[in-house]
């Protein structure tokens, strides 16, 4: 640590750094726990649906975090640096440093560092968090919906409930007051067992599981009624007979889809190889607008000296950041399967951060000065 103190002392990263940084994580959490709280109604209602509980709903919302965190980074550092640096630059702050023998380029290498530090984090989150997330979300849908459907099977509600499984068709009612039995009454109906349809009811069943897949009904006190499909007379014959028990076996899997554990396209972790260039070049573009973001901040603070422009400056910086993000990488992601990869990185931070860069060199005494003197 003590290695690292006079670093963290410096009179740069005290007066822009810590502000920026403070302000860059209050940003994105105030970001996140709105994005969040937008998805939390939806997340409820589908744990409601499923009879889920709560803590597959904070799981989910977890799940979601890593969805708009680039984003939010970018929009965050283009907040933080801009009122940051503002707010030292009226106070005369950075005249101070000027005067200290701090040179411009000094601020614009540490809104730089950190901007590419949150790209950094940027990737990370698009090529690994987010088809981590992604893939723990879909999962944990299909296994709640499937734990539903055998809870709803096996266990006796006090509402009629409707299931299907291999054409045949079940109708489960409540238990009566009298305690009729342990899931009350149960009706079947079959539309083509052997040229007949099939309407049965037994007074008294339950579900038992053989193994995590298989599962039997047992029908007891059943009583069925069969008519021919192709009977010539009409009204066509009913024959009813009444048996002391059967069953009917099934596997989970023909009520609810096994859940699929193998990873799509977009849930797959990032790979550095030729045939994922192009996917390279994608997460690498969006990463780069991090470091933009905090460029473009700087250059709204040198471009807003007066109080009309102030006002217009960080909206402008922010449709440009948006603007250049969509530009940019449509070209980047063009060239990746055209290009070697070096020379695809080169252009794209040429397209990302060169523009900015300028602007600042050719604009530099104004970052430095408070808006009120003259350049």
């Amino acid at each position: 640590m003590s290695v690292f103190r006079p670093f963290l002392r410096q009179p740069v990263l005290r007066i822009l750094g810590w502000p920026i940084l403070w302000r860059l994580l209050l940003i994105v959490g105030v970001v996140e726990a709105i994005f969040l709280a937008e998805e939390f109604t939806g997340l409820m209602q589908l744990a409601l649906r499923n009879d889920g509980p709560l803590s597959v709903i904070g799981k989910m919302l977890i799940f979601r975090i890593p969805e708009i965190f680039d984003l939010a980074l970018a929009f965050g550092l283009l907040i933080a640096v801009y009122f940051a640096v503002g707010e030292a630059r009226d106070n005369g702050e950075l005249v101070v440093l000027a005067t200290a023998g701090i040179p411009w380029w000094r601020v614009v290498t540490l809104v730089s560092a950190i901007g590419l530090g949150g790209g950094v984090l940027g990737l990370l989150n698009a090529g690994y968090l987010l088809p981590l997330s992604n893939f723990a979300e879909r999962v944990t849908v299909a296994e709640l919906r499937k734990d539903y459907v055998l809870n709803k099977i096996q266990t006796p509600g006090d509402k009629v409930a409707i299931q299907t499984i291999k054409d045949t068709t079940f109708i489960a009612s409540p238990p009566d007051e009298a305690g009729q039995g342990k899931n009350g009454n149960l009706f079947v109906y079959q539309r083509n067992v052997g040229g007949v349809w099939r309407a049965a009811s037994s007074r008294n069943w339950q579900v038992s599981g053989q193994d995590n897949d298989r599962h039997i009904i047992l029908l007891e006190e059943l009583v069925a009624h069969d008519v021919a499909l192709n009977s010539t007379v009409e009204p066509p014959p009913m024959n009813r007979y009444a048996v002391k028990a059967a069953d009917f076996n099934f596997s989970m899997s023909e009520v609810a889809p096994d859940v699929d554990r193998t990873p799509l396209q977009a849930e797959k972790l990032l790979t550095f190889h030729r045939d994922e260039t192009p996917r390279i070049a994608n997460i690498a573009a969006r990463a780069l607008m991090v470091p933009l973001a905090g460029l473009l901040a700087l250059a709204a603070l040198v471009a807003g000296r007066t109080t009309l422009r102030r006002i217009v400056a960080l909206p402008l910086a922010a449709v440009v950041m948006l603007s250049v993000d969509v530009v940019a990488k449509a070209i980047v992601v063009s060239w990746a399967s055209l290009l070697p990869p070096g020379l695809v990185a080169a252009n794209a931070l040429f397209f990302y951060l060169a523009p900015p860069l300028i602007y600042l060199g050719l604009r530099k005494e104004a970052l430095m000065k408070p808006a009120g003197r003259t350049e």
